[in-house]
C-alpha cells in the first residue's frame, strides 16, 4: 500500500463525490463577511480570515484533485434562505478573482510584447548603429543601450517563464475554488 502524503492525513476525502473536504466550523452565517463592508449580503466580501484559511487549505491539496468546502453551523442557526446567499456571496467573490486575474493575465501579455519590442529595438540600436570612432559621451550611450536592452530581454523571458506560470498557477487554484461545492452540515450542542 502507498504512503499517504500530507495532504490526505489532514483532509477528509469524501468517497462518493471523489473530493477532499476542506471543513470549516462557523458560529452564525455572518462569520463568513467582512465586517467592514455595507453591502448587501450578496454581494459583501468575504472575510479575510475565511478567505486566507481555505485558500491555504487548497494550495494543501494538489490541484489534480477536487475539492468541497464543508461549513459547520449549529442546528439552530439553520436557515435555507441565509444559505443560498452565502453561497451566492460566495461564487460572486471568487468569481471578481477569476476575472480581477484575466485582467492582470492581460496586461502581462502586452507588457511581455513591449519587452520583447524594446529589447529588440534597443540591441539592434547598439549592435548596428554605433560604429567607428567615439567620444566617452557615445561609448556610455551605447553601453547603455546595450544594458537596456538586456534587461527588457530578461524581463521578457522572466515575465514568460516565471510571473506566468506563477500567474496561471493562481488562476486555477482560484477557479477550482469557484467550481468547488459549498456543503452545509448542522450538529446539536
Amino acid at each position: 500500500m502507498r504512503k499517504k502524503r500530507y495532504f490526505q492525513k489532514l483532509y477528509k476525502y469524501d468517497e462518493l463525490k471523489k473530493t477532499y473536504l476542506i471543513e470549516v466550523s462557523l458560529d452564525n452565517y455572518d462569520d463568513v463577511y467582512d465586517d467592514w463592508d455595507a453591502s448587501p449580503f450578496k454581494k459583501r466580501d468575504i472575510e479575510d480570515e475565511f478567505n486566507d484559511f481555505v485558500l491555504n487549505s487548497s494550495q494543501d491539496i494538489p490541484l489534480n484533485y477536487d475539492i468541497s468546502i464543508v461549513l459547520y453551523l449549529p442546528a439552530s442557526k439553520k436557515d435555507y434562505q441565509k444559505e443560498a446567499t452565502l453561497v451566492s456571496a460566495y461564487l460572486n467573490y471568487y468569481g471578481y478573482a477569476i476575472e480581477r486575474l484575466n485582467k492582470v493575465k492581460s496586461n502581462l501579455h502586452q507588457k511581455i510584447i513591449s519587452y520583447l519590442l524594446l529589447s529588440t529595438f534597443l540591441l539592434s540600436i547598439g549592435y548596428f548603429f554605433f560604429r567607428g570612432d567615439q567620444n566617452i559621451f557615445t561609448n556610455v550611450l551605447h553601453e547603455g543601450i546595450f544594458i537596456g536592452g538586456w534587461v527588457f530581454l530578461w524581463e521578457f523571458f522572466t515575465s514568460i517563464f516565471i510571473t506566468k506560470r506563477e500567474l496561471q498557477e493562481e488562476y486555477r487554484l482560484y477557479r477550482r475554488l469557484y467550481q468547488s461545492e459549498v456543503k452545509f452540515i448542522y450538529y446539536d450542542k
